[in-house]
């Protein structure tokens, strides 16, 4: 019972886009707006350190990162990210200047080096996926949203590192951006013949966990 809900848990938003919607021209910021997002200026942006941290480790990256489904249709887009948010363009009046750093932190993507045997996939979805090598394989922790992004996570990992078998994945709790894409990275009869477990806190695979 508890296997199946373990693989239920990585099929429930398995390859499911969101549907894309028409384009909306923003508004200006109002007064109250830039005068509220001025007031944070006051902070040290001068200091660049969080940026070098967010590089560090970096081993390569998709020169573009666009995601498709078999039926080809786009389940991650970094690229329009890319046409407002990028390291050289300053926050606009309409957005709070530490968000938008924030922002320009996360879109620092690719595959890391965290430590010795230890590396993170980040910018493949909204969170990362953590690969862990062992003597024999792969542990990976936090499968993302969906298959897609996932199996792009490992095949780019693959490409780097060479082909290593997953022999176990974790999630760290029950939120979908890490267990979704489960069924990207491995297959359900090698779970079955027990060749790659699954592992879960307690309780988190329970019907309610999954239904959430």
């Amino acid at each position: 019972m508890m296997l199946a809900l373990a693989l239920a848990a990585g099929v429930a938003v398995a390859g499911v886009a969101l549907a894309q919607p028409a384009p909306v021209s923003p508004k200006a910021a109002s007064a109250a707006t830039k005068a509220a997002n001025q007031q944070v200026q006051t902070l040290p942006f001068s200091d660049k350190s969080d940026f070098d941290d967010a590089k560090r480790g970096l081993m390569g990256a998709p020169e573009t990162l666009t995601i498709n489904n078999a039926a080809g249709t786009v389940v991650w887009d970094l690229e329009s990210y890319k046409k407002f948010i990028a390291l050289d363009k300053a926050a606009p009046d309409s957005v709070n200047p530490s968000l938008w750093r924030n922002a320009q932190l996360n879109m620092q993507y690719g595959l890391f080096k965290v430590t010795d045997r230890i590396y993170q996939v980040r910018g493949f979805d909204l969170s990362n996926i953590t690969f862990v090598q062992g003597d024999a394989g792969w542990i990976v922790f936090d499968p993302l949203i969906s298959t897609e992004m996932a199996k792009a996570a490992y095949d780019f990992v693959t490409s780097k590192l060479g082909k290593r078998p997953v022999l176990a994945v974790v999630y760290s709790h029950s939120h979908v951006d890490h267990y979704g894409g489960v069924r990207g990275i491995v297959d359900e009869a090698d779970v079955t013949a027990g060749k790659v477990k699954i592992i879960a806190p307690e309780h988190s695979l329970s019907t309610q966990s999954v239904r959430t």
